[in-house]
């Protein structure tokens, strides 16, 4: 509330827009207020380990980005720097894709992942609720696993950002509109501390099953940007190298159910509820040998598969518009 109030005497609002769906200037910054409960959380339960520090030293830097953005706007190559400046400390500080392998491939591991998960997380938030409420259920699906396989420590970092989402959705979520938005500070952040949490849990027998499980938490985020991105190549909006991370467009998941016919709470309730699903999905996963892993995680691939061919089949012509920030 506190946030909200400062951005709207501020002035520090988001504008409506041709691919922005509120009617008035709403407060951003919302993820300075995410920020805020999820550390004051951690700082709570007394000093944090090493490695938890090097994500909240990388996340702090993300989020400073991010508000910057959100007040002025940050082009997308900078943030994209940003994102791997944010991978090295990461890298740095022992939590990588591969660890103990050589250097620069560590880094670039670490790095691809990162912003894999950063960028999937910034385009999911194009709808009230939609963002915070995808990763309230991954960091609880991380919370479950993590705690069922005696990784205390990490369930509790996964429930306190779970519970910071949580109180974030009661501004954020549409009855009838939101108050306040996640902005980049948050989407930046979320996608970032939960790649990182990710990457530091321990997720089944092998490495494979580890991947597996990792990608299942966050699969909805995960297949609304590689949907997004090959409709748009399919579709011919690819036109500079930047325009994969540039263009913004009412095309994603979110809108396609719209146009589908469902309304903005159905649509919403769906994309949590099959989140909720995939993590199940991943702890079960997790238990399997690895050929099982293998042929289940295949099935939820080719059901997700089917649901993108299906959802690109719902036109939405005129959606189309570069980002403001790219440069």
């Amino acid at each position: 509330m506190l946030v909200r109030h400062y951005s709207r005497r501020a002035g520090v609002v988001d504008t409506p827009g041709a691919h922005k769906q509120h009617a008035s200037p709403t407060a951003t910054l919302g993820g300075v207020a995410v920020y805020g409960a999820f550390l004051v959380g951690i700082l709570a339960r007394g000093e944090p380990s090493p490695k938890l520090t090097t994500i909240l030293v990388a996340g702090t830097f993300l989020v400073l980005v991010g508000a910057l953005d959100d007040l002025q706007g940050v082009s997308a190559k900078i943030k994209l720097a940003c994102l791997a400046l944010s991978a090295l400390v990461l890298d740095h500080g022992g939590i990588s894709v591969w660890s103990g392998g050589p250097g620069f491939f560590s880094f670039l591991g670490t790095f691809l992942w990162v912003g894999l998960i950063a960028s999937a997380f910034n385009g999911v938030d194009n709808a009230d609720g939609a963002a915070p409420g995808l990763a309230a259920v991954a960091a609880g699906a991380t919370f479950v696993i993590a705690w069922c396989t005696w990784q205390r420590d990490l369930a509790l970092v996964s429930i306190t950002l779970s519970a910071a989402c949580l109180g974030f959705l009661c501004f954020n979520y549409p009855m009838p509109r939101a108050s306040i938005f996640l902005g980049d500070s948050g989407s930046l952040f979320l996608g970032f501390v939960l790649s990182a949490m990710l990457l530091l849990g321990k997720w089944g027998a092998s490495s494979w099953h580890s991947a597996m499980v990792a990608c299942l938490v966050i699969a909805v985020p995960l297949f609304d940007f590689a949907f997004i991105l090959l409709v748009r190549g399919l579709e011919g909006q690819y036109h500079r190298w930047s325009d994969p991370i540039t263009i913004c467009a009412r095309d994603h998941t979110y809108h396609r159910l719209i146009g589908y016919g469902l309304k903005p709470r159905q649509a919403l309730s769906l994309m949590h509820g099959l989140g909720a699903l995939c993590g199940i999905v991943g702890y079960v996963l997790m238990l399997l040998p690895l050929v099982l892993a293998g042929a289940l995680f295949l099935v939820v691939v080719f059901a997700l598969t089917w649901a993108g061919v299906v959802l690109a089949r719902v036109k939405l012509p005129g959606v189309y518009e570069r980002s403001q920030s790219a440069g």
